[in-house]
């Protein structure tokens, strides 16, 4: 339990400190969204890729838990196989968001680029599990898929707020915490 806690807070002190950082920066290399009276009804500009503190914080949170083995076992061990295969879907969808923030992207190529890294992720194991050897097992593959996709729209949509995001983002992580916990999935947690 000690070591899921400092991995926890090993994740919110890196993203504390690396995410004013990186907006500080952002802002003086221009790479913001600027106003109008459209769509974008912020005050002031608005630093565009986010994704990258949190891109850092997770990896400085993956290399704190790599120097707490063996007391960080239990979590190193139980999901090793399914964090390290999920790197690449997670790096790609990374890499689309980057990319769109960068140049901006057409929603069809965005969405195609979610299908694919979620493809990914199912493949490796990272799937809804409904039931297991019945007769509909078929359906957890495109099921697992359209959540993923889904999830990362429904939080793409939200993000204009600013803070609403991360609000949501804070207590859907409380909530699979708790969860996992509750049932002593140490890997999840």
């Amino acid at each position: 339990m000690c070591a899921l806690l400092s991995l926890g807070f090993a994740a919110f002190l890196f993203c504390l400190i690396l995410t004013p950082i990186a907006r500080d920066l952002f802002v003086r290399l221009e790479l913001v969204d600027m106003p109008d009276n459209d769509r974008k009804r912020h005050d002031r500009p608005i630093p565009r890729i986010g994704g990258i503190p949190i891109v850092l914080s997770y990896a400085g949170a993956l290399a704190v838990m790599s120097c707490l083995a063996p007391h960080g076992a239990a979590i190193a061990v139980q999901h090793k196989e399914l964090l390290w295969s999920l790197f690449p879907s997670a790096g790609f969808i990374f890499l689309v968001g980057l990319i769109d923030d960068l140049l901006g992207l057409k929603a069809w190529v965005k969405l195609a680029g979610q299908i694919v890294a979620a493809c990914w992720a199912v493949s490796m194991g990272a799937r809804i599990p409904l039931v297991a050897g019945h007769e509909a097992a078929w359906i957890i593959w495109p099921l697992s898929v359209f959540w993923l996709v889904g999830c990362t729209n429904a939080f793409n949509l939200i993000d204009g707020l600013d803070g609403l995001a991360s609000g949501v983002g804070l207590f859907a992580t409380l909530t699979t915490l708790l969860a996992a916990l509750l049932q002593g999935n140490w890997g999840l947690a």
